[in-house]
């Protein structure tokens, strides 16, 4: 009887030791593909930082405003403002009600009609 528990025993120390080195070596492997993938994963971190570094320089060049002003010019047919089409705040019309009667009462009205006169001559 003494014998039979001794080789239990030992039969499962065995097994024991077994599963304990089966285990480690599938935690090895698994630590291994998770290492590369953090590698890999690394890597196209850097190059997306370069890239990025890239189109910064690009977005720098193509921003510029000589090159934006030359772009305008040629694409979009603008010119510069004239002084006839520069007017001053105060000859904006606008509308407000007055908090004492309620009514809408408008300003600078009579300004804003001399200025469109004055440009209706001049065309």
């Amino acid at each position: 009887m003494g014998n039979i528990r001794k080789t239990i025993w030992i039969l499962g120390l065995f097994m024991f030791t077994m599963m304990i080195a089966l285990g480690s070596s599938f935690l090895k492997n698994r630590v291994q593909v998770l290492e590369r993938r953090l590698a890999a994963i690394n890597t196209d971190i850097q190059k997306d930082i370069a890239e990025i570094h890239v189109l910064n320089a690009e977005w720098s060049h193509r921003n510029t405003p000589d090159r934006l002003r030359k772009l305008a010019y040629e694409q979009l047919s603008l010119e510069k403002a004239k002084p006839e089409q520069i007017i001053n705040y105060s000859a904006l019309q606008f509308n407000y009600e007055s908090e004492k009667t309620g009514r809408t009462v408008s300003s600078n009205k009579k300004n804003l009609t001399t200025l469109v006169k004055a440009e209706v001559k001049k065309k």
